[in-house]
């Protein structure tokens, strides 16, 4: 029994570990010019490690739209920080979250320090 329980206790540290909370090797930090060239006027699908999804779509004018898989949704204003996105929608606090860039793609640590990778929506 005691095997079982210390088993199942290392289960969600594992997966912890292969979601990452680390950026990848050789990310750079984006200034905030590059961010918003590359955030503005674009959709993201982002899967998170429990295996929902985000949705965030980033306005022109600074705006953005957020839903989960879960059902949340929000919207409310972003900006874009030398090395973080910041952002505070009508329900979502003010946060401003830590992102790195390794070639094109963008990484972007959670609240909670988990690693995301921003994809593309098509």
């Amino acid at each position: 029994m005691k095997i079982l329980l210390a088993a199942m206790l290392l289960v969600p540290a594992a997966t912890a570990l292969a979601q990452g909370t680390a950026f990848p090797d050789d990310a750079t930090t984006p200034n905030a010019a590059t961010l918003q060239q590359r955030l503005t006027g674009k959709a993201f699908d982002i899967k998170l490690g429990d295996g929902s999804m985000w949705y965030v779509q980033y306005g022109d004018g600074g705006s953005f739209d957020f839903k989960s898989s879960k059902g949340f949704a929000d919207h409310g204003d972003w900006k874009a920080e030398d090395g973080k996105i910041c952002s505070k929608g009508s329900k979502i606090p003010y946060s401003c979250n830590e992102v790195r860039m390794k070639g094109a793609d963008l990484y972007l640590k959670r609240d909670n320090g988990e690693i995301v990778q921003f994809v593309e929506a098509q």
